[in-house]
């Protein structure tokens, strides 16, 4: 069995069996929904082993209600990052822990700007740890798989944290199958759209309803403002071509939408389509 890291969450994360298929949408969506103060940071970019992250990344274990814990794994967890945010207190007793309990060494640094600590551990596979306050929260981002991420590759996927916005999701008619999820971050957008259009047959007169979906994860956004083709981000089925378009704001996401194509040799067209998605509001 792996040696642990030592942080009693990163072992369990260690010991968990990585999902079939990593849903970078579901995971930001079930973190919004804790509502944690202030708003977490998530990983943006990750280790080369390590991408991409729609493949990767999910929650992990955690140890303190106020906490939250994500890792980066591979299916075989030959490579490993894990994220954790308030496990600790303070940076005083994650020191305490890692250095006197697990036998840490620890040196002062710098991550993201910020004093910070790197701990390392040579007993067995060389684990590192940086640790670091941000915001008031303790964090800490380590890998127990340093052949595979390097301290540098670690620095930099501390560097492309961001911070959780909130999670968006609706249906301008619910009616129809016509609808949208997403999770925002200060710099990016994740979402999945599905549209219903209307399709012909080939000599036919009568139309029938036809659903496609297209999904994108972490897309860098422009201020407020985001874009993505939709022929090379359909999730199904094939045959569908356009764009969609959409705007953040405080409290809700605009989209504009227009999907054509021909699917199962069908002719479908959804028309113009604008509609927006309101915050998720917490359950209870």
């Amino acid at each position: 069995m792996r040696l642990a890291l030592g942080v009693a969450a990163f072992a369990a994360a260690l010991l968990v069996p990585p999902a079939a298929q990593a849903d970078v949408l579901a995971v930001l969506q079930q973190l919004d929904e804790r509502r944690l103060t202030p708003a977490p940071l998530v990983p943006t970019t990750a280790p080369r082993s390590l991408r991409p992250l729609d493949r990767t990344l999910e929650s992990a274990t955690t140890r303190r209600r106020a906490g939250y814990s994500l890792r980066i794994a591979t299916a075989g967890a030959d490579a490993i990052v894990v994220l954790e945010g308030g496990q600790y207190r303070s940076m005083a007793a994650l020191l305490r822990e890692m250095t006197r309990r697990f036998s840490f060494r620890s040196r002062p640094t710098r991550v993201r700007n910020r004093r910070g600590h790197l701990l390392t551990r040579r007993l067995g596979p060389v684990q590192r740890w940086l640790a670091w306050v941000e915001d008031g929260r303790v964090y800490s981002l380590g890998t127990g798989t340093a052949r595979k991420v390097s301290l540098s590759e670690l620095r930099a996927t501390a560097t492309g944290l961001d911070r959780l916005v909130g999670a968006f999701g609706g249906s301008p008619d619910p009616a129809t199958s016509t609808e949208a999820f997403a999770a925002v971050t200060a710099r990016t957008v994740s979402a999945r759209v599905s549209w219903e259009a209307r399709c012909t047959d080939p000599g036919a007169t009568e139309s029938y309803a036809r659903v496609g979906t297209a999904e994108v994860s972490l897309l860098r956004r422009a201020g407020t403002a985001f874009s993505f083709d939709i022929a090379s981000n359909l999730t199904e089925p094939e045959g569908w071509t356009g764009d969609i378009g959409g705007t953040v704001a405080q409290d809700a996401v605009a989209l504009t939408l227009r999907a054509t194509g021909t699917v199962a040799g069908a002719s479908c067209d959804t028309g113009p389509m604008s509609f927006s998605i309101p915050r998720v509001r917490r359950r209870g």
